[in-house]
């Protein structure tokens, strides 16, 4: 056991209205898992199409035909980075299905590591997209500002 200021941590159990609650949660999660998993799927199929038609409307001008591919890397890109957050989430709600069906406290433990893997995932890509735009915002501040001095 652990012990916490002092204290020896008493075991957490679960009450039938938790697992109810649990069961509930596991449920949405599954649908936006699901929902996630769609919307990789079109992200592909759209990379895909968009690098083809970039191709197709250049008639083999490299200026397009690169745009096109840059295109379709970058929603592949954002597929891939997708794919983790979602992927966790997947594995969340299957395993928190078979530990409220099984009464498996270890298989519930794993589900609530991957739900932290989930939101640890999207902590750290929400720093990373707020530091990106605070670099943006710095340097159009910089650019600007020369901008003005000329």
């Amino acid at each position: 056991m652990q012990e916490h200021e002092g204290r020896e941590a008493k075991p957490i159990e679960l009450n039938p209205q938790s697992v109810i609650y649990l069961n509930d949660t596991r449920k949405w999660t599954m649908f936006f898992s699901i929902l996630g998993f769609i919307m990789i799927a079109l992200l592909l199929i759209g990379g895909i199409f968009m690098a083809s038609m970039f191709g197709a409307v250049s008639g083999g001008s490299l200026p397009f035909l690169g745009s096109g591919i840059a295109i379709g890397a970058f929603y592949l890109f954002l597929a891939v980075l997708y794919f983790f957050p979602i992927l966790y989430l997947y594995k969340f709600s299957k395993l928190s299905k078979d530990a409220i069906y099984n009464e498996d406290s270890s298989q519930l433990s794993m589900a609530f590591r991957y739900l932290k893997l989930h939101y640890k995932f999207l902590g750290i890509l929400s720093i990373v997209i707020l530091s990106l735009y605070v670099l943006i915002f710095l340097i159009a501040a910089i650019v600007g500002g020369f901008g003005a001095l000329m």
